[in-house]
């Protein structure tokens, strides 16, 4: 009983260390070919692993919410409810064809200690920060972040155009697939562009989570902000990159991050 009881309270402590801002942000959708006219209920949800989610944004933290379609924004609400801890939202899809649901969340700021910083930076994949800071003496000293989410969802149900889903949303930072992501099959590529303020950002890491705990492709952009990526497995896909930038001297927080993901679905066939 007391080893259990001790078990228990370590699993609390780490999860309670666990800096919850470093989960990943993103849209998911109940159904990846919705039917024209039906509702379309796209959920926003925050975790760890993907594609399970922990929890979810609250309303008030939403500052964007849209759906782009072939005759351009469909008529949403901010009629969110929450459901198993996950926000939810209900689109009706006017016609047949490609959508893209973007969803952008307010900042925050959170603060850490040297070390922790550091590896959260690691783990993200973020070398120039590291290095800024070596460089500056300041990697045993606190990090304090202003962190932003931005998220999109792109879906198909029937056939049409996908040129708005291959042109930037106007987001401070998203990615922009080179081609239709609604037709990649398993087995085939996706290239994606990545821009902050509509600029290409070179040298970023980028991750594609794949359906299956585990499954991950890795890369980084290049010179045009580019990183293609090979999809091995049919189902729902999350390509997720974050953004950090030192903030001017005399600004309240050190750094200004931007979380950024794309969501999509590829079949077998």
């Amino acid at each position: 009983m007391r080893n259990r009881s001790l078990a228990c309270f370590v699993a609390l402590v780490v999860a309670v260390a666990t800096p919850s801002f470093a989960h990943d942000f993103w849209l998911a959708s109940t159904s990846w070919t919705p039917a024209a006219g039906a509702a379309w209920t796209v959920t926003a949800q925050v975790g760890e692993h993907f594609p399970k989610p922990e929890t979810g944004p609250t309303p008030d933290r939403v500052e964007l919410w849209r759906v782009v379609g072939p005759q351009g924004d469909v008529q949403v609400t901010r009629d969110f409810r929450t459901e198993k801890t996950m926000l939810s939202a209900d689109v009706r899809l006017p016609a047949a064809g490609a959508y893209l649901g973007v969803m952008t969340i307010l900042a925050r700021t959170i603060e850490m200690k040297g070390q922790e910083f550091t590896d959260y930076l690691k783990e993200e994949g973020l070398d120039g920060v590291i290095a800024a800071r070596r460089a500056s003496g300041e990697s045993d000293k606190p990090g304090k972040e202003r962190y932003a989410r931005y998220a999109k969802i792109a879906v198909r149900n029937g056939a049409g155009s996908a040129d708005h889903l291959t042109r930037p949303a106007g987001l401070k930072a998203e990615f922009v697939p080179t081609s239709d992501p609604t037709a990649v099959r398993a087995g085939r590529s996706l290239t994606v562009q990545f821009l902050v303020d509509g600029k290409p950002v070179p040298g970023a890491a980028v991750t594609a989570a794949g359906p299956a705990e585990g499954a991950s492709v890795k890369g980084r952009t290049d010179q045009n902000g580019r990183v293609t990526l090979t999809l091995d497995r049919a189902g729902a896909w999350l390509i997720k990159t974050v953004h950090m930038t030192r903030l001017p001297s005399g600004s309240t927080e050190d750094w200004e991050s931007f979380w950024v993901t794309l969501a999509l679905h590829t079949s077998a066939t």
